[in-house]
């Protein structure tokens, strides 16, 4: 049993993340290798396996090379609440060769450790920046259109928690999130993680609760002096598996019109270029851009350059948006 002692201040800084990068890695584990893959990952990746890119290999190896789970460096490490793929994926670019060495070295050494790993160790810069753009290349390939749909159940799932704490206390919701976290009232988390023993002050930074899609058969725990500690744990199965709300008519569509309402859509999954926007909504470049322009205006999205290339994201007026008028599901013909 691993004990998380909070104090005052860990209590108000106590927050849920929506990780992007969490999921990609929770969505493509396979069974046999971690034991806390569900049927709901099973099922997505057995709907997507036949879209993955080629240069999402080093990224899956990474992924499934030990059941103990991966590196502590792939976990991000961010302040932002809301976050994007980019941001995740820029902290572990920005990784040192000391932390990497570190990290993989706890897997074990010499014909013992995962060959995935050893390459990490080896290859420095270069094995970061293929672990990233392979998960970037499965994330668009893959999660990308999937993703609006596991946010919402995700913000569902954070809301009905949110209700716990106003009405019985951030003790109340903590005791709530897993049977296998129980709150005592001098102020603990105990965690059951195998035959896991320890005892973690938390320092006055908190506990990151990360909700997840994928992961359906217990909780994950990333604690230590120098880190923001953070547990990964499932939705709720109410929220899980309902939807927040009864479908209703596209509220957003009726507001920015039809095809605005797609390409805000379209950007929410990720960040994108006029190209990647135009081919995402099968229409041309500069009705695109006309369209991004109208929803930059709006407040709904910010525009920013890379190179000679531009790239559109969501503000958090947009997000919150889109949060508010979720895509309604199709009607039977």
């Amino acid at each position: 049993m691993i004990a998380l002692r909070f104090g005052v201040a860990d209590l108000a800084n106590t927050r849920f993340v929506i990780s992007p990068l969490d999921h990609l890695m929770a969505g493509s584990a396979r069974i046999g290798v971690h034991q806390s893959v569900g049927s709901r990952s099973e099922r997505w990746w057995r709907d997507v396996r036949r879209h993955v890119p080629h240069r999402a290999r080093r990224f899956l190896d990474v992924v499934n090379a030990s059941p103990i789970g991966v590196p502590d460096f792939m976990v991000a490490d961010l302040d932002a609440v809301r976050r994007q793929l980019t941001d995740e994926l820029d902290a572990l670019l920005a990784v040192p060769q000391q932390a990497v060495e570190e990290d993989v070295a706890m897997f074990g050494s010499g014909a013992e450790l995962p060959t995935a790993f050893a390459r990490l160790r080896d290859d420095g810069t270069r094995g970061l920046r293929e672990v990233s753009d392979g998960a970037w290349a499965l994330f668009r390939s893959c999660l990308a259109p999937d993703w609006p749909d596991i946010r919402r159940a995700l913000e569902a799932d954070i809301a009905d928690r949110a209700r716990t704490v106003a009405r019985s206390g951030i003790g109340a919701m903590l005791d709530s999130i897993h049977p296998k976290a129980v709150w005592r009232d001098e102020g603990v988390l105990e965690c059951t993680l195998g035959e896991l023993e320890g005892s973690f002050e938390l320092g006055g930074r908190g506990l990151e609760l990360r909700p997840n899609y994928f992961v359906q058969q217990g909780i994950s725990l990333l604690a230590g002096p120098d880190r923001q500690s953070l547990l990964l744990h499932p939705l709720a199965a109410p929220a899980a598996e309902s939807p927040s709300r009864p479908p209703t008519a596209d509220g957003l569509a009726a507001v920015l019109g039809p095809a605005r309402a797609r390409a805000l859509r379209a950007i929410a999954g990720s960040p994108c270029s006029t190209t990647e926007l135009a081919r995402q909504l099968g229409i041309t470049p500069p009705s695109a851009s006309a369209h991004a322009a109208a929803l930059r205006g709006a407040g709904l999205v910010v525009t920013r350059r890379q190179g000679k290339q531009v790239s559109h994201a969501l503000t958090d007026v947009g997000h919150d948006l889109l949060l508010d008028n979720p895509e309604p599901p199709p009607t039977a013909a």
